[in-house]
């Protein structure tokens, strides 16, 4: 064990048996199938560039995830680096400061943009889906980026792009969504803000990113981010509850409907219709 002050002793990259290495049961970190499959993309087209993290038993630290891709690509040996400097309260606390660390970062979403697009346009002996993002959310970065946007001429130009940009920056979550994470459900309360939806949104995010798997609206099946594009990013409000059509109203009803509907407005009561061929329908006064 090294002291606070002492730098450790210069690593040493080992290939190792992938067999040889034991994963810790400890470890907090879910690695999905779809996540596993991805890290195995990024090896089989960059290489094993990251090793994987052991202490002095061959015991796992930090690569868990690449120890899963490279046994799912059937690779004999994997490269490591052991840590035999770190007490076992430290490895222990290390294992999670390296998973954690990470979520801390955020994207700029400009940059992102701006580097997809170029890697997009270059002729590659590799997919771009082995960069971690799925081929939609790679066209949507793109898409989010502040240069594509046309150059504001006039009043009226100016007014449709704070909209657009409003409408992007507004939150997904809708009250009354319940979305499935894995084995967790998330329930938006009806008597939440616009900042409680984006806190919404953003803990979603971060449950993807982390675990590599989509979250999905309950009620549809989709994927947060299949909603996100149908949703366009932004809140709607609720519509209004339309009621049945009383008798004489809809097409063909002709200018009995129309008499109809102005007696109940002028009226201002709430009437009962028996003799629609579905049975009774009701109709509120106007506000």
């Amino acid at each position: 064990m090294t002291s606070r002050n002492q730098p450790a002793a210069r690593f040493h990259v080992r290939w190792l048996p992938a067999n040889a290495l034991t994963p810790d049961p400890r470890n907090a970190r879910i690695h999905s199938a779809r996540q596993v499959a991805r890290i195995a993309d990024s090896i089989a087209a960059f290489g094993f560039n990251a090793p994987i993290l052991i202490d002095g038993k061959g015991g796992v630290l930090a690569g868990h995830g690449r120890l899963l891709a490279a046994r799912r690509l059937g690779l004999w040996e994997v490269p490591t680096i052991t840590l035999d400097h770190l007490s076992e309260a430290q490895a222990r606390a290390f294992m999670l400061a390296d998973n954690r660390l990470g979520e801390l970062a955020s994207w700029d979403d400009g940059r992102l943009g701006v580097e997809l697009q170029e890697l997009k346009s270059l002729d590659l002996d590799f997919a771009l889906e082995a960069t971690g993002f799925e081929l939609s959310e790679i066209e949507l970065r793109i898409d989010w980026r502040p240069s594509r946007r046309p150059m504001a001429r006039g009043r009226d130009q100016r007014s449709r792009l704070q909209q657009s940009d409003q409408r992007a920056r507004a939150p997904v979550a809708r009250a009354g969504d319940a979305w499935t994470l894995g084995p967790h459900r998330l329930v938006c309360a009806d008597d939440c803000d616009a900042a409680g939806f984006s806190a919404i949104d953003a803990a979603i995010r971060r449950w993807q990113a982390a675990t590599g798997d989509s979250a999905r609206l309950h009620s549809s099946g989709e994927t947060f981010d299949e909603v996100a594009r149908g949703r366009g990013g932004a809140r709607r409000e609720p519509r209004e509850r339309i009621p049945s059509p009383l008798v004489g109203e809809g097409e063909g009803g002709g200018s009995r409907g129309r008499e109809t509907r102005a007696r109940r407005r002028a009226d201002g009561k709430r009437e009962r219709v028996t003799s629609t061929p579905t049975g009774s329908a009701w109709r509120d006064p106007p506000p």
